[in-house]
């Protein structure tokens, strides 16, 4: 009887988390040659092309570019509709 009132004991795991940071593996990289007191003219060039590449992307961003079918569709109604009252046209169904 004395197994009757038993709790079970919990389950225990151990589990990492699997988040990459693709910013914070930047920074280590930074820090990692910035470290280095031995740093020659390369590295240096390869860090500014990759700061400006960085920059160009977040610049171009490509949603700001590109429209919807939806907002095509709901333009182009209006357009037609801003035609036909000026014309004075009307619907025939």
């Amino acid at each position: 009887m004395g197994n009757f009132f038993k709790q079970p004991e919990l389950r225990q795991f151990s589990m990492k988390p699997r988040y990459y940071s693709e910013e914070k593996e930047r920074m280590e990289e930074l820090k990692r040659r910035v470290g280095d007191d031995a740093a020659d003219e390369e590295e240096r060039t390869e860090r500014i092309r990759e700061s400006f590449e960085r920059r160009r992307t977040r610049k171009a961003n490509p949603r700001n570019k590109v429209l919807s079918p939806t907002r095509v569709f709901v333009f182009a109604i209006l357009i037609i509709l801003f035609i036909m009252i000026v014309t004075g046209t009307r619907l025939v169904f």
